[in-house]
């Protein structure tokens, strides 16, 4: 089962394995995973990254993330 979340610091969603204790952003904040805010749930890995993707496409104002192409 993996966890899908939201960086504290810059925003940006991430996801997680539900068994890990922390997980590191690309802004370098550290979270702890049972202290986030756990926006979702995925069965496995490639759920997670595309309900990650569908979040970053969503609030792209907020990451500065945009399509490629």
């Amino acid at each position: 089962m993996y966890l899908i979340f939201r960086c504290a610091g810059c925003g940006r969603h991430l996801y997680a394995e539900e068994r890990t204790a922390t997980r590191t952003c690309p802004c370098g904040k550290r979270i702890a995973l049972n202290r986030a805010v756990i926006i979702s749930r995925a069965q496995d890995e490639r759920e997670a990254g595309d309900l990650v993707r569908a979040l970053q496409m969503g609030g792209r104002d907020m990451t500065g993330f945009s399509p490629a192409g």
